[in-house]
């Protein structure tokens, strides 16, 4: 019997088990062994417990590198030109688009890194011209010059005489924008009322940028010159932004307010550059 009772009690007692009557050495080992099972079952629910939170942890981690990553992909140097598809729509022949992109090409050749963007201008464009320019150009930038409502865009129809305009849903402009594999980084409707299309297009695209309400057609123009002469110049999406609403209200416009940028939630506009010269 001492040796069965070894396994459960400390030294100090054993030498008193003989002593001890059979049933209080029963209880003695019992109340023993229920201890040891005891220890052995918070410890088991310890190790459980921390690798629980070993894994929350791990998760955690990786989705901070991941969010790390998609950041450092936006504001890493582009070793491809900078694509810029300019839609332009005036079916009535009302809007000066052909200015408007005059502008916007020669405000790129006066820059600094005008060799890092390529433009594709369609001055009169249908739905055909810009389904087939998004797999086709694989553009970066979509731009489009015209007119827009809250909730449609107003393309041209394949016609030559001036006609109705085309509608188009916000809905079915946004979806096009997704369905293609290589995603835009920006879009920039340059139509009155179309800030209140951003909110879907940034669920596809980082950015996007839209006017608050009715716009001028000289302060469309002056907007979107500015933006792409700043972009050429390596600035920042927001800092884009801004100085071309400095340079409407500097010009005595008064639209300066209107153009709106939307980000997608966990992207900075102020860290990322479209156009990053190589390394001297």
């Amino acid at each position: 019997m001492p040796l069965t009772f070894a396994r459960f009690l400390p030294r100090a007692e054993l030498r008193n088990l003989p002593a001890l009557a059979p049933e209080t050495a029963r209880r003695l080992v019992s109340g023993a062994t229920i201890e040891r099972t005891r220890q052995r079952e918070q410890q088991q629910v310890e190790r459980r417990a921390a690798a629980d939170q070993a894994k929350i942890e791990s998760r955690l981690s990786t989705t901070e590198g991941q969010v790390r990553t998609v950041l450092k992909e936006l504001r890493a140097p582009k070793p491809e030109k900078l694509r810029v598809l300019l839609l332009g729509a005036s079916s009535e022949g009302d809007l000066r688009i052909g200015r408007e992109q005059q502008r916007i090409r020669a405000a790129v050749q006066s820059a600094t890194h005008r060799d890092l963007i390529e433009l594709d201008a369609h001055p009169a464009a249908t739905t055909d011209v810009f389904l087939d320019a998004l797999p086709r150009f694989r553009p970066h930038i979509v731009h489009f010059s015209g007119h827009s409502a809250q909730d449609l865009i107003f393309f041209e129809k394949d016609e030559d005489d001036f006609h109705e305009k085309a509608d188009v849903s916000a809905g079915a402009f946004a979806r096009a924008i997704a369905a293609v594999d290589e995603k835009p980084l920006l879009v920039l409707l340059n139509s009155c009322h179309s800030a209140a299309q951003t909110t879907n297009l940034i669920d596809t695209v980082p950015f996007a940028i839209g006017m608050s309400d009715s716009i001028g057609d000289v302060d469309a123009i002056t907007y979107a010159a500015r933006f792409y002469a700043a972009i050429a110049e390596g600035q920042s999406v927001q800092g884009a932004h801004l100085i071309s609403q400095a340079a409407v209200e500097m010009n005595g416009l008064p639209g300066h307010d209107l153009p709106t940028l939307t980000c997608a939630p966990g992207v900075d506009p102020a860290a990322t550059k479209l156009v990053t010269p190589p390394p001297a």
